[in-house]
């Protein structure tokens, strides 16, 4: 089983703090390491963890065509949009409701000559 990664999120500042498991650390300090020439490698762990992070970013992001700032802007956004709520059945099924709503009114419109 997996350990946690432990975050405290400083409000102020935007930074955070993690504690990693020794394999992430090796795994991270490997990337640093890899390779002779400078362009094979990472020259921080903190530009090797700023890459991992876009990555994740990005396969979150499937078919986004924006760019990487207005990725961030997005997702900065989304986290102030208001109290986090439960993802539960109910939620979804709320939310299949609410877009199959905007769908129907939207193809009324947009079919009309």
């Amino acid at each position: 089983m997996p350990h946690p990664v432990l975050c405290k999120r400083k409000e102020r500042t935007g930074s955070m703090a993690i504690q990693l498991t020794p394999e992430q650390e090796q795994r991270i300090q490997a990337v640093v390491n890899a390779g002779v020439y400078p362009s094979s490698a990472y020259p921080s762990t903190k530009e090797a963890l700023d890459a991992a992070v876009a990555a994740v970013e990005i396969a979150a992001a499937p078919g986004f065509e924006g760019t990487q700032e207005e990725l961030e802007a997005l997702l900065v956004e989304g986290l102030n949009s208001g109290e986090p709520v439960e993802a539960d059945k109910a939620f979804w099924n709320r939310l299949r409701a609410e877009t199959d709503q905007m769908a129907a009114e939207h193809r009324a419109r947009t079919s009309r000559p």
